[in-house]
């Protein structure tokens, strides 16, 4: 039975944003509702609409790590420049940041880390949460930070 494990917890634990590079935090502060909401021409998402749809994403992978039943994600969620007032905004950075902190706490834990969440089949191999959390988070993460960093350059509102 193949199962597919993630890194020990000190290399994940860095991969979900305790590195040398620039970390979620410092990726998604200092920045203001209206720009956090302006999309850019030719660029799909607003900042604010990808941090939403990170939360999703984490939201959804610690109820599976945690053993509740989830569904998926829905669709992408859209803000306007009115709708995404300096509160809605700061909660939104709130809650993605809570989510990511509670996932990082699970990445320091090694037992929790071999836990089986998804059993090997005839066709695919099991997952255990630290594979999920290096895969589904820890890359789905860098990917997204990555495009906020872009288009924060774009907005001139990345530090030099």
């Amino acid at each position: 039975m193949n199962i597919l494990r993630g890194p020990p917890p000190d290399t994940l634990s860095a991969m979900l944003g305790h590195t040398e590079f620039a970390s979620a935090e410092q990726i998604t502060g200092h920045l203001q509702a209206k720009q956090a909401a302006t999309h850019l021409p030719h660029m799909p998402h607003s900042i604010a609409e990808i941090v939403a749809h990170m939360t999703q994403n984490m939201e959804f992978n610690l109820k599976l790590i945690e053993g509740r039943d989830e569904k998926l994600p829905g669709e992408w969620l859209h803000f306007t420049e009115e709708e995404l007032t300096e509160e809605v905004w700061n909660d939104l950075v709130s809650a993605f940041m809570s989510v990511l902190q509670q996932l990082c706490d699970y990445a320091e834990q090694p037992e929790v880390l071999e836990q089986l969440i998804y059993p090997a089949t005839d066709t695919e191999p099991g997952w255990t949460v630290g594979y999920k959390l290096a895969v589904n988070i820890a890359v789905h993460n860098a990917y997204h930070l990555g495009q906020i960093v872009t288009l924060r350059q774009g907005l001139g509102a990345w530090p030099e």
